[in-house]
C-alpha cells in the first residue's frame, strides 16, 4: 500500500490540479538579493509594465518541478517556481504562478498567461504552435513499481501496461512505440492517460499499470519521496534514451517577450545566480551554458 504520509505533497498537488488560484510562491532558492537589470525592465510589454506582473501558466502537479505547497496545498512551490522568481526580480515586476491543466496552458498563450512555465520538452510539433526558450537540458526516467514485479524492461513496451500524462511528450514518445509493436506483428502497448503525473505514478504503485516514464528530476523526486515504493530505470535504445531541452513557452506572435526572456535568462546565468539556483534544488545536471530561442532538437 502507498504511504499516504510520504504521498501528501503530490495528493495535495493533484486536488489542485485544476484550481486556477492565485498565490504567493514559496522559494527554495531566496531571490531576494537579485538586482533589477533597468535596461531588460525597460524592453517589458506595456501590459506587464502596467500590470507589474508577468502572469503565468503552469501544471502544479509536476513535483520538483512545480507543485502545490503541503502546508496549505495553495501555493506554488518548485524549481520552475524559483525560476520564474528569478526572472521577475531581474525585471523588477512580480510573478503571478497560476495553475493549470498540462494540456490547456500552450493555448491560452497571449490570452490568458503572459508565458508557460511547466517543464515543457521543446519539441518541433509544438514549435510549430509557439516560441520556446531553452533554460534545462534534461532525460527521460522510467518508474516501476518496488521490485518490478512485471519485470518490466524499457526497451520493449509490446503488451504493456503504461500509465502516462495526457499532452505530454512521453506520451507521444510511448504511442509510437506502441505503433511499432503494431507493425511488427506484437501486442500494441496500452496507453492509460492521466491528467497529471502523480495520478500515474499513483497507479503504478497500486499495480494498475507496469510502469510510468516521465522527466529524470519528476521520477526522481517521486521515487525518494515515496521511500521505497518504486524503483526506477533508464532506456538504452530509442527516443526515451535521449536528453533533450526544456523551454519557457512564449505566444508565436510575441518575439519581443521571447527575446526578453532569453536575455533575462542569460543574465542570470551569466551572473551565478541561475547555477546556484538549480543546484539549490540538486538537480545542478540540467544546467545549460546559454538559453536558446526555438533551438534545433530531434523530436
Amino acid at each position: 500500500m502507498l504511504n499516504t504520509r510520504i504521498w501528501t505533497p503530490l495528493i495535495a498537488a493533484l486536488a489542485m490540479t485544476f484550481v486556477a488560484d492565485t498565490a504567493v510562491a514559496e522559494e527554495r532558492f531566496d531571490t531576494s538579493g537579485i538586482q533589477v537589470d533597468e535596461a531588460l525592465a525597460a524592453r517589458l510589454p506595456e501590459k506587464i509594465k502596467s500590470s507589474g506582473t508577468i502572469t503565468i501558466g503552469s501544471d502544479t502537479s509536476y513535483a520538483p518541478w512545480e507543485f502545490l505547497s503541503e502546508k496549505d496545498g495553495q501555493t506554488p512551490e518548485g524549481i520552475d517556481v524559483d525560476i520564474a522568481n528569478a526572472i521577475g526580480r531581474k525585471l523588477g515586476v512580480k510573478i503571478d504562478f497560476q495553475t493549470s491543466a498540462f494540456d490547456a496552458i500552450l493555448p491560452a498563450l497571449g490570452s490568458k498567461y503572459d508565458i508557460g512555465v511547466s517543464a515543457f520538452s521543446i519539441t518541433n510539433e509544438r514549435m510549430k504552435a509557439v516560441n520556446f526558450v531553452s533554460y534545462t537540458k534534461t532525460g527521460s526516467m522510467w518508474a516501476v513499481k518496488a521490485g518490478n514485479p512485471t519485470n518490466f524492461d524499457p526497451s520493449d513496451l509490446c503488451g504493456r501496461k503504461i500509465a502516462i500524462q495526457s499532452g505530454s511528450y512521453h506520451e507521444r514518445a510511448v504511442k509510437a512505440e506502441s505503433d511499432a509493436c503494431k507493425s511488427a506483428g506484437k501486442p500494441e502497448a496500452e496507453l492509460i492517460p492521466f491528467k497529471s503525473q502523480p495520478e500515474a505514478l499513483t497507479r503504478v504503485a497500486a499495480g494498475g499499470a507496469d510502469a510510468t516514464v516521465s522527466g529524470e528530476a519528476i521520477i526522481g523526486y517521486a521515487t525518494k519521496q515515496s521511500e521505497g515504493a518504486f524503483e526506477t530505470m533508464r532506456a538504452t535504445t530509442g527516443p526515451l534514451s535521449k536528453r533533450g531541452p526544456n523551454g519557457i513557452a512564449v505566444a508565436k506572435a510575441d518575439m519581443a517577450l521571447t527575446e526578453l526572456i532569453a536575455d533575462t535568462l542569460n543574465a542570470l546565468i551569466a551572473d551565478g545566480t541561475y547555477k546556484a539556483l538549480l543546484e539549490a534544488w540538486g538537480v545542478g545536471s540540467v544546467f545549460i551554458e546559454k538559453a536558446e530561442i526555438n533551438p534545433e532538437v530531434g523530436i
